[in-house]
């Protein structure tokens, strides 16, 4: 083959891999991931409302598989036990200062934060009592019609730890296993004290 011929289809690789470098790194709209959180979990506000603001908070890794980085213009879960069900929307996240959610830039490289939600409703008291929940994790992305499942998973909470009247250093706390692919329940409060769930799993 001539190098004549061979100059063309150099030419037609070298604009291919330029017009796909370009669709990667610029074009290419890509999507939102969520790590499993390390961990999950929940208690109550007591914040003035006539009751106590029942909520859910957790520590988790955000990632756009875009280079361009994705605007999440908000997150909230939707929450499920029995015939219950409610959004969580109210939404704040920081390590050391909590700040309202009204946006967050999610670069490829990720952003990692604590993340915390409570339900609109602050008259109604949401009783965390025992039962399976499921949680849903649920952003709105700027540009995208659609909402985007981030992950959903189910948890046991225990019986009694929350009842009619809810102690304010009282949490539920879920870790994340990566050994055993799943959490590990403990109840705690603000003193230190520190009690395993029960694991019929081992």
């Amino acid at each position: 083959m001539a190098l004549t011929d061979i100059s063309p289809i150099v030419s037609i690789i070298a604009l291919a891999v330029s017009l796909f470098t370009l669709w990667f790194t610029v074009m290419r709209r890509g999507t939102i991931r969520c790590t499993h959180p390390s961990f999950i979990a929940f208690r109550y506000d007591f914040v003035g409302t006539k009751v106590p603001l029942a909520k859910i908070f957790l520590r988790a890794l955000l990632v756009s598989t875009a280079k361009r980085g994705q605007v999440v213009e908000s997150l909230f879960l939707r929450v499920r036990e029995g015939s219950r069900s409610s959004e969580f929307s109210f939404w704040g996240h920081g390590d050391k200062e909590l700040v309202r959610g009204s946006g967050l830039f999610v670069p490829e490289t990720g952003v990692v934060t604590n993340h915390h939600f409570n339900p609109l409703d602050t008259e109604t008291l949401f009783l965390f009592s025992g039962g399976t929940y499921t949680l849903e994790l649920v952003a709105k992305v700027i540009g995208r019609e659609q909402l985007v499942s981030l992950w959903r998973l189910d948890l046991e909470m225990p019986p009694g730890v929350f009842g009619k009247t809810i102690a304010r250093e009282t949490a539920v706390f879920f870790s994340w296993s990566p050994e055993r692919r799943r959490y590990i329940g403990t109840v705690e409060n603000r003193s230190g004290a520190i009690h395993a769930l029960s694991d019929p799993q081992g």
